[in-house]
């Protein structure tokens, strides 16, 4: 088999082609990175673990419409005039260029679909390598059991998510997660051990950094019990740059769509003083009075956020996440502004992960009352008290 840097191999045919142009072997390395652009592989193909050749060159350039008439692919008219045009030729690895180009398998990967394999591999390199060097931002991963499942936040899916607009920085992914103790969220002891290891690995890899400003910009990838999550965003508060991701449930992902977005808000003050102070939050679920009712009694005002048909993917965009941000100020404003210095509020979550964590960030320790969180437990029957938001000190 001939040098991959000096000719394109045809399988089919035991024939030697002529070497391509060294610009145009250029052009095809560069638009592709020096990776694989067979869909799913992007291997990189320079150097090789196995016999520790850093610099080994392990790419072949192979063509799209073959450069024998034929050959895989091969066209009377096109062979002949696209045979040294970049547009017409995909760097792949070994495994890749002998199946494309293969004897029993080349009709599998016709010209349209290895084209659009080019095409969305460049389209991908391109949106990457022109994000500004100053769009570089640090990850929380923060992981926890919710029930009997696992949350794990995937770190491709991360970067996938950020890209084009953020980029990972190096050594920027910070991993929060609280391992399985083997303990229940029905247990009393849950919350103030979860949120206790949580404040600890913050304090820990984060608030360091931040204070010594090593961290610029975070992004936040959440997936845990709600009550967490405030907890997160109240470490995190709204005084560090800091975007906030959702994961979608269709299509499934981190990315936000690009729509405006469509989620309705509608605030509903209590018709009447009691003496606890409930606001609840029905954005993933409507929240009924009588499930608060039944936690704090019949003395209460109840404050409502809720959506308009909420369900659990209503929050979808960036404009839908300012959206909850604004509304959830305006409401703990007028809390405050009714009730004065009461001891603490009482909340009843049915939200997104995002919005669990801007809950947080958007709550002032020192403008705001402390917050009672509280958490729906199919097991227990109903709201169940998990952990306070306080200042701390």
């Amino acid at each position: 088999m001939e040098n991959p840097e000096e000719t394109s191999t045809e399988p089919a045919s035991n024939v030697r082609r002529p070497s391509l142009p060294s610009n145009v072997k250029a052009i095809v390395w560069a638009r592709a990175a020096g990776r694989c652009q067979f869909r799913g592989c992007n291997k990189p193909l320079i150097g090789d673990l196995v016999s520790g050749k850093s610099n080994l060159n392990t790419a072949y350039i192979a063509h799209i419409v073959s450069d024998a008439v034929k050959g895989p692919r091969g066209d009377e008219v096109l062979s002949p005039t696209l045979t040294k045009d970049p547009t017409n030729l995909m760097l792949l690895c070994d495994p890749h260029h002998r199946l494309v180009d293969g004897k029993s398998t080349w009709q599998e990967f016709p010209v349209p679909l290895l084209q659009e394999m080019k095409a969305e591999h460049e389209d991908r390199i391109e949106a990457v390598t022109s994000i500004a060097r100053d769009r570089g931002c640090h990850v929380i991963r923060f992981a926890a059991g919710i029930g009997k499942n696992e949350s794990p936040v995937n770190a491709d899916a991360v970067k996938e998510a950020l890209l084009p607009e953020f980029y990972p920085a190096r050594h920027g992914m910070i991993d929060l997660d609280v391992p399985d103790l083997g303990i229940a969220d029905g247990d009393p002891t849950y919350w103030p051990l979860h949120q206790r290891l949580l404040r600890e690995k913050y304090q820990e890899r984060v608030k360091g950094r931040l204070e010594r400003n090593e961290i610029s910009r975070l992004a936040i990838f959440g997936l845990a019990p709600m009550p967490l999550l405030i907890e997160l965003g109240r470490l995190i508060s709204d005084i560090s740059e800091a975007h906030v991701r959702q994961l979608l449930r269709e299509p499934k992902g981190w990315s936000w769509m690009p729509d405006p977005g469509q989620m309705e808000l509608k605030r509903t003050d209590p018709e009447k003083d009691g003496h606890s102070i409930a606001l609840k939050l029905g954005v993933s679920g409507p929240i009924d009075d009588d499930r608060i009712k039944a936690v704090l009694g019949e003395d209460v005002s109840i404050w409502s956020l809720s959506a308009k048909n909420a369900h659990n993917d209503i929050l979808r965009t960036p404009g839908d996440l300012a959206l909850w941000r604004k509304e959830l100020r305006a409401v703990f404003e007028a809390i405050k502004d009714h009730h004065g210095s009461a001891e603490i509020i009482h909340i009843f979550p049915a939200i997104p992960v995002s919005a669990a964590v801007e809950l947080g960030r958007v709550w002032m320790p020192k403008a705001h009352m402390p917050m009672r969180i509280y958490d729906h437990n199919r097991a227990l029957g109903g709201f169940r008290q998990t952990l306070d938001i306080v200042h701390q000190a």
